[in-house]
């Protein structure tokens, strides 16, 4: 869809008349100068791109996960695994929770040793990761433990340090990244490995990369989102700056730390506008975000099951389905 953008130009000056009169016995002299000067306003319209799909959501949500009576403290993130699986977790809770569809209340899936995370990700044998930003370390869940091992940074036996590390995400061999946000970089752990090793340096580009999203269509890129910036960046492996960069919203307005993103099959970016307080869908091959749902509290992470139903987690501790129309 195109909208048009519209800037206009003005120019003003003035006419100025001075009058001198001098005068002798014989003679009177008289100069007038006048100076005149013109408005000019241009006024030049564009046309501004925004994607439109055919899909749109109900506006009102439904609040679920018991997250009315019991709300998440102080939430980050919300993840939709297989069907009907939902994993919460907040930032100093000390354990994630799950909620399958339409029980009545949520439970806890791991020891009270998960604190300061900020994500999970999920491998496809079902194993579970997460962040602890506090004690800069990365631990695994194997599908059904309650015990995690540390399998990154401080604590674990893998050569090489992580500094405030947030987002994960993992690929098909197992390989997982790890956005570790004070050096300024993106790591990954190859299965097997030793050593973590640095795919990406954000030179000073990314103010606090936060959640990772590996683009499916690709095996060497992956999307970070910068919750201290304004932007989401599609970055390849060992390249030096961002092959795209999606900030622009609307025509009008840019992201403002943007936190959870994810993908839907079509390859559609859907992003949580925190301090925007709205969900914004950039589609596929477009750099122009389109708004689709707005709040009165901040996104903090965004989910979608397979039917496409849109969860958003605010900062109020509740979760809210949106359901595609």
């Amino acid at each position: 869809m195109k909208f048009l953008a519209t800037s206009t130009t003005a120019t003003t000056t003035t006419t100025t008349t001075t009058t001198t009169t001098t005068t002798t016995t014989t003679t009177t002299t008289t100069t007038t100068t006048t100076t005149t000067t013109t408005t000019t306003t241009t006024t030049t319209t564009t046309a501004c791109d925004i994607c439109t799909t055919n899909y749109s959501w109900n506006r009102t949500g439904i609040i679920v996960a018991d997250t009315s009576s019991n709300p998440i403290s102080d939430p980050r993130c919300v993840y939709f695994q297989g069907s009907d699986t939902i994993y919460l977790c907040g930032h100093q809770v000390g354990y994630i929770e799950k909620w399958v569809v339409n029980a009545a209340s949520r439970t806890v899936v791991t020891s009270n040793t998960v604190d300061h995370t900020d994500y999970v990700s999920f491998d496809k044998y079902g194993t579970m990761y997460s962040n602890n930003h506090a004690s800069d370390f990365v631990q695994s869940f194997v599908s059904n433990s309650l015990s995690g091992t540390i399998i990154a940074g401080s604590g674990s036996s893998i050569s090489g340090t992580l500094n405030h590390p947030t987002g994960t995400a993992v690929n098909e061999n197992l390989t997982l990244y790890i956005a570790d946000r004070d050096n300024d970089r993106i790591v990954k752990l190859d299965k097997n490995a030793t050593s973590i090793v640095t795919v990406i340096n954000t030179n000073g580009v990314i103010s606090k990369p936060s959640a990772l999203l590996l683009k499916s269509s690709s095996s060497d890129q992956i999307y970070i989102s910068d919750e201290g910036g304004q932007g989401v960046y599609l970055w390849t492996f060992g390249a030096t700056n961002p092959n795209k960069t999606l900030t622009s919203v609307n025509c009008n307005s840019t992201l403002d730390k943007p936190r959870g993103i994810k993908l839907d099959t079509d390859g559609n970016l859907y992003v949580a506008d925190q301090d925007n307080k709205r969900v914004v869908m950039f589609c596929v091959n477009s750099t122009e975000g389109n708004v689709i749902l707005s709040f009165n509290d901040k996104p903090m992470d965004i989910a979608l099951d397979p039917s496409r139903n849109l969860y958003v987690l605010l900062d109020n501790g509740i979760l809210y389905k949106h359901q595609l129309l």
